[in-house]
């Protein structure tokens, strides 16, 4: 009997011997398997394209649906009249009586019936009489035409350039010329620069405008609002000089303002 249970026991222990060789240790994760990533889905070229495309038409979509900017529209002066036969030696008689405040000289350059206001004032006598008036200020009128170009309309001669070439539906009464390619638009007067307004159009409140003012409150074309300097504002309906060709050469046959 005991012989029997120690044969039992050394054959129990053989087994568990044996199941202990047979059973294989857990494997353990590797550090770079355990960080590593996996690949990245390829994006096939067919669908790489889809995408650009679907992009570019949203930004299309975008830039129509988004107001266009308004364009900025200038009004340099422009010489027309150059080329026209005789010009040249009629701007420098012109320019030389203006610089000598010659009135004669200036007056020989007019037709008999020139015309110089809406009132029936017309005639190279009192035109004259008018230029010898320091206090009418038609010296300095003429200073400030000259620089500003000269327009050509159905064969005749208008300085300044800017007179016959006025947008259509412009308010001429409160439209004012900013004079000056470095003059800008400002947010107070003589306060910070907003944007330039050189040779620009900009209306102006005629119930408020004080010409005596250093600024002026405007509106420029494209809305913008701020102040100008009044100096460097001239009105649309400011004096102009009208010329035509006659008797070989050109005369004067308005020099007038207002409307």
């Amino acid at each position: 009997m005991k012989a029997s249970l120690g044969s039992a026991l050394i054959a129990l222990a053989g087994a568990l011997a044996s199941a202990g060789c047979d059973t294989a240790p857990d494997p353990q994760a590797s550090s770079s398997a355990e960080t590593a990533s996996p690949p990245a889905p390829e994006v096939s070229a067919t669908a790489s394209e889809a995408f650009v495309a679907e992009a570019e038409a949203s930004a299309d979509a975008a830039a129509e649906a988004s107001p266009a900017a308004p364009s900025v529209v200038t009004y340099a002066p422009k010489d027309e009249c150059a080329g026209r036969a005789g010009w040249t030696d009629f701007r420098k008689a012109l320019g030389n009586a203006v610089s000598a405040r010659d009135a004669r000289a200036f007056a020989a350059l007019a037709s008999s019936d020139v015309a110089l206001d809406y009132g029936g004032g017309s005639g190279t006598d009192e035109l004259v009489k008018r230029l010898s008036d320091p206090a009418s200020g038609l010296w300095q009128e003429l200073d400030a035409i000259l620089p500003l170009g000269c327009a050509v309309q159905g064969g005749l001669a208008a300085m300044p350039w800017i007179f016959w070439n006025v947008p259509e539906n412009t308010e001429s009464y409160e439209t004012m010329l900013v004079l000056g390619q470095d003059t800008a638009l400002r947010d107070r007067p003589g306060g910070k620069a907003l944007a330039p307004a050189g040779w620009r159009l900009a209306s102006i409140d005629t119930r408020r405008f004080d010409p005596k003012a250093r600024a002026a409150r405007v509106t420029l074309e494209d809305g913008a609002k701020g102040w100008i300097e009044t100096a460097k504002l001239r009105s649309l309906l400011d004096y102009r000089l009208i010329a035509e060709p006659r008797d070989g050469g050109w005369r004067i046959t308005a020099f007038i303002a207002g409307d």
